[in-house]
């Protein structure tokens, strides 16, 4: 378990990176994650055309990155080793269990609600009643935990497949 949190915290840095770069670089990306009155108020020109590719572009890498960093922990995890689905099932759900609680703890409770620096305030929000939503954040985290299941499923059997049958 101890290796699953230091990947945790490692897959949690990759996520930041890329929640920061989307929220100061392409915020309407973003906005859906937002609560209502941010989303209402928000005051966003409407991005180029340059703005769109650029944003798909650094999401399709981002997201490779991501998602391919957390295929390669579970391979490095349990090459060579006793192969169990439920092992490598429960090890990714623990690497992504550690990234919603960092997102919902240092993320969204202490950078959004507590600290609301300028680069997450969005053009025209100033002072939305949104940035201190506490219950907002804490349900988007329950809804994380659905989706870190299931994505921890995905991922797990397809570590499970290159394991067995590749490698």
């Amino acid at each position: 378990m101890g290796i699953a949190l230091i990947e945790g915290l490692i897959w949690s840095v990759l996520w930041v990176i890329y929640v920061y770069v989307i929220v100061t670089k392409f915020p309407w990306q973003m906005m859906h994650d937002y609560p209502e009155d941010i989303q209402k108020a928000a005051t966003l020109s409407e991005p180029t055309g340059k703005q769109k590719r650029n944003a798909k572009l650094f999401g399709t890498i981002g997201s490779l990155v991501i998602f391919a960093s957390l295929i390669g922990f579970g391979l490095v995890q349990f090459y060579h080793k006793d192969l169990s689905f439920l092992a490598i099932l429960i090890h990714i759900f623990i690497i992504g269990m550690t990234w919603n609680v960092i997102d919902l703890l240092i993320m969204d409770w202490l950078i959004i609600c507590i600290i609301t620096p300028k680069w997450v305030v969005i053009e025209g929000t100033e002072g939305c009643k949104g940035y201190k939503d506490y219950m907002y954040h804490f349900k988007g985290f329950l809804i994380g935990c659905v989706y870190t299941a299931i994505m921890a499923l995905v991922i797990s059997g397809v570590d499970y497949l290159l394991l067995r049958f590749v490698l």
